[in-house]
Parts: C-alpha cells; structure tokens; sequence
C-alpha cells in the first residue's frame, strides 16, 4: 500500500500450533445452541508449481537509471535482468507503472498509460519479453480501490450530478447519515468500519464530500456499488479494460493493492466477492490470449493471518505478513522451537478456504521498517532472515535492496525504505532523482554495493544468491511439502523442518540464536550436506551450527 496506509498498526501475535490445537480442544465443546461444531476438514495440499519460483519487488524509480536522468527505468531494469536471474528470480513485481500524480505511483491518473519517466509503451514490451527470455515473469502492480483525485474520471464526477462519472465515486451531502442509513453500499456499518469523519473530504460543490479511506484528499475511493453486482458498475467494467490491456501486452500476473480496503468492512465477504470477480475476468482474458495455466494474482492484506485466511476465497494467493513477524521476533528473541508450528497453523487456517492456496512469504516491503532495521542492522541476523525465507514453504519474495543488508526506518519518511540500489563501489548512477534526497548515505558506503559484494562469499548478496542457486538445483526446496522435524525440539533457539517433492527430502536446520547449539540427529542422514550459511559442522551423528547459522542435507 501507498505512505498513509504505512501508519497503521498491526498485531504480531505469533501462536505455536500446540497452541492452536490446544484452543481447538478447548472450544469444540459447543456452540450456542449445544450443538458440537464441525470444522471442514482440512484437505491435502496438491503440487503447487506456481509457488516455486523466487519473486523480487522492485521500485521501477530506484532501481537502475539507463540515461542518467537520475529516475530507474525500463532499460534499466532491462540491463540488470541478470544480477536478478544469478539470486534464481523467477518473477518480477515492479511498483505501479501507471501515470500517477506522486513519485511512488500509487495515485493513479490512467491505468492504461505508462509513467514516461520510466519510458515509452514500447520500452516496457521490450522489458516484457527480454524477461520471459530469461525465465522471468512480470507481475504489474494494480491499484483497485481508489484513483488520484486529479484522474479525469474524478475532475468530471465531481462537477456535479449530472456526471456521467458521477457514480463512479462515493459522494455524499450527509455521510454520516447516509451510512447510517445503509445508502452507500460501499461502506458498511458493521464491525466498526461506517462512519469516519477524517476519511470525507469537500468535492468542491456545496456541502458534498467524497470518499477516500486513507485520511487524505490525495485520493478518491472509486464505488463499485454491492459487491454482488459490482461487475455491473462503470468503474469495475473500466479497470478491466485497461487491465485486459496489459495482459494481451504479455503480462504474467497482477499484485492487487490494499485489498482489504475496496469495500470498507475488511472482515466482510464484501472484497472477496469482488477480488474473485476481477480474478475470474482477467484469468479468462489471459486464457483466451493464449495464456498458460493460470493468470497469477497476489493480494495484499496487512493483517494476521486469521484475517486473511477468508480473502483466499476470492485469489489465489496474499502476501503473509504473519510470516516476518513471526520470524523477527523468532530471531530477535534467539527461540526458533516454535517457528515451525507457529508457519503450520497459518497454512492450516489457508487450507480451510482454498485448498491450493499460495502464500506469498516475505520479509519487509516498500511499506514497512526494513528487515535490516528490525533485525538491529546485524549482517548475520540478516543473512539468517533470508536463508529461512528461501528454505520454507510459500513463494518467496526479495525486496529491493533486501539482498545487500539494506536497513531503514519510515520514521524519517518513506523514500528512507526505498533506497536505490548502489551498483558501484563509488555510488555513481544512483537513480535517486524521486527520493528528494530522503536518503541515509551512512548505509550507503562502498561496502554494502553490489561491486563489493559480489567479490565477497560472505555477504548478504553472496547468501540469496547461494541460496536461490540451491532452489534451482533441489526441487524439494522449491515445492516441496514443509513437515516439522522434532530432533531440534530439546534446543530452544533451533528449528528444523523437512522439505519433500517427488522422492526428493532436504532435511532443514536453522539457529536463531547468539551461540553454538549441538543437535543429535539419530533418524537422519548427515552425510550430505548440500548447502549451508555461517558455521556449520557434522560429527557422526551431532550437527554444530554456530550462531544464526544454517545447514541442509539431502536424506
């Protein structure tokens, strides 16, 4: 999501699957009537093999600057694809590309344009298939629940009535009232989510106010009327047709933004209702277009896991925030024990709504404090941040800069977490121009540059390329099923887990904590070890992983 969603505040509450199964003792005694409930049975996970890719998000604005203008670019991008394809990047997730009124793209001004800063229509097709040369998909990122305030639809809606674009947007002389009242569909009143004075704003025309979510007039909430019939309305039938553009260009999948926010009650089966409507839409124009498989669609819910767990009635796959937080504070406290069974009751919770669900795991994102910030800037807290996303389940996504130990707090503002990439050692070509000098240049040293990491086998560069070359060469680590394995069980800081696909197992072991840790493995084979990160050592049947360190072996 945009700046103004990066204020709000979310729970972290991890919870163990012991934990879990526990409550779920405890509370299936009855319900209000006495009757015992069922819970649907949770069904076996199919081979998913859109999961197995690694995705990198990428700030199109900051990445790399082809014509030294100081704003990244297409041709950019375009000429580092294979800095990308050497970290095994199966797809790639720019920021909006769209005309939009700010520098970070999410205010739209025409879904059917491009930037021009970022370059030409042509310039991205030429990006579109040097990737799919190379493997490499292109996810756009699509903002669905409002418009910039300055987009044409929302300059003629707010002149008055007669509008033709007038119902395209919520407007209201009496908003409190009119929710109240249940006249704008739009927004409920339940579970709290009605009335909110800081989200109306004057449209210019007497005492009519519109609609923007985000506590800013910035934006202007775009109405798709009941969610029932939502493809019916003028805004719905418009989205689709520019995003029926991009997918006959060639586009692969599609990033939905701030999901939770289209219709205005988040816990509602209001959005996934729509969300499966625009999915169904797009996935059918990408088939007809000659498409393979699928159209890929990822939705952003910044919530727990139990809140997004119903939206996977309506796509495929969401971003699991509950993943990093869980894994920040696993590393930060030095306890991984739980680690396994806290990942396993979110899937379990996924499973129940979609049985091939995909959840798109990560660290931090354009939105958040980077990982390297929460992680106390320690380069072997952040290598151990990355080995564990590129070792369990889901499909994993790299956030720009993620892959140098970038570090950076949204306190200051939030270009301070979209930082360019430096690719020399003397910081020449930063493609910084957007960033308005929000940029801290103590982190910004030769050092932390692609030049120098990559002549470094112990950088942070030199782990997630390690590590993705290893996805790329094991299956299992790629697809493979993710099944908790007790001998780490009696050390505290240590997780293990396997990693099974098509008779292909990986035995998996991590150290979140600050010191050596002795693990006695008298059920699996060690005499393999195919990959590892810190210190690593094997006697007979004892693995020693020094601290915040990692170990894989083929059984």
């Amino acid at each position: 999501m945009h700046l103004i969603l990066l204020s709000l505040h979310h729970d972290k509450i991890p919870f163990s699957l012991a934990l879990l199964l526990a409550l779920s003792l405890l509370f299936a005694g009855c319900d209000k009537k006495g009757a015992a409930p069922v819970e649907p049975p949770v069904p076996q996970i199919p081979d998913r093999t859109g999961e197995s890719g690694i995705s990198y998000q990428i700030l199109v604005y900051s990445f790399a600057d082809s014509d030294s203008d100081g704003c990244g670019d297409f041709k950019g991008i375009e000429q580092r694809l294979d800095y990308l394809k050497q970290m095994g990047v199966q797809a790639l997730w720019p920021s909006p590309i769209h005309k939009a009124a700010s520098y970070h793209g999410y205010d739209v001004l025409d879904y059917s344009s491009i930037d021009p800063d970022f370059g030409s229509e042509e310039d991205f097709k030429s990006l579109l298939d040097a990737a799919h040369a190379k493997g490499i998909k292109i996810y756009l990122d699509y903002v669905l629940n409002h418009t910039s305030r300055d987009h044409q639809w929302f300059l003629d809606a707010k002149s008055g009535p007669d509008s033709r674009f007038r119902d395209w947007y919520i407007f209201s002389d009496s908003p409190q009232e009119d929710i109240r009242d249940g006249k704008i569909a739009m927004i409920s009143t339940e579970g709290g989510a009605g009335y909110d004075r800081g989200q109306w704003f004057p449209a210019g025309t007497g005492s009519t106010m519109y609609h923007s979510h985000f506590w800013t007039d910035w934006f202007a909430d775009l109405n798709y009327g009941p969610a029932s019939s939502c493809e019916e309305s003028g805004p719905f039938k418009a989205v689709c047709e520019s995003a029926d553009k991009w997918i006959r260009l060639g586009v692969d999948g599609f990033r939905l933004d701030a999901v939770k926010h289209i219709y205005h009650n988040a816990r509602s089966d209001e959005n996934p209702i729509f969300l499966k409507k625009f999915y169904d839409h797009c996935n059918a124009t990408y088939k007809a277009s000659g498409g393979s498989g699928d159209f890929y669609m990822v939705g952003e819910h910044f919530s727990a896991a139990s809140e997004v767990a119903p939206y996977y009635k309506g796509l495929p796959a969401f971003f699991e925030f509950s993943f990093w937080w869980t894994l920040k504070d696993a590393i930060n406290s030095g306890r991984g024990g739980s680690f396994v069974g806290d990942i396993q009751g979110f899937t379990s919770q996924y499973a129940k709504y979609r049985p091939d669900y995909i959840e798109a795991t990560k660290l931090s994102n354009h939105d958040e404090d980077r990982a390297g910030n929460d992680l106390g800037r320690d380069r072997s807290k952040m290598k151990l941040a990355g080995a564990v996303l590129l070792t369990a389940g889901g499909q994993p996504y790299i956030y720009q800069g993620e892959e140098l130990g970038y570090w950076g707090s949204k306190s200051g503002g939030d270009e301070f977490v979209r930082t360019p990439i430096m690719w020399t050692s003397d910081g020449s070509g930063l493609a910084s121009a957007r960033l308005t000098g929000k940029i801290d240049n103590s982190m910004l040293t030769g050092e932390i540059s692609v030049e120098k990491q990559e002549q470094d086998s112990g950088s942070v560069l030199s782990l997630y390329r390690k590590f993705g070359e290893l996805r790329d060469r094991y299956k299992a680590l790629a697809k493979g099923s993710f099944e908790y394995c007790p001998a780490a069980a009696a050390n505290p800081s240590a997780a293990a887990w396997y990693r099974e696909y098509d008779g292909q197992r990986i035995l998996v072991v991590h150290n979140f904590g600050p010191g050596l840790v002795n693990i006695t493995f008298s059920s699996d084979k060690l005499d393999n070890m195919i990959g590892s990160n810190g210190s690593a050592s094997v006697k007979g049947e004892r693995l020693s992983l020094g601290a915040y360190s990692s170990a894989m072996f083929l059984q």
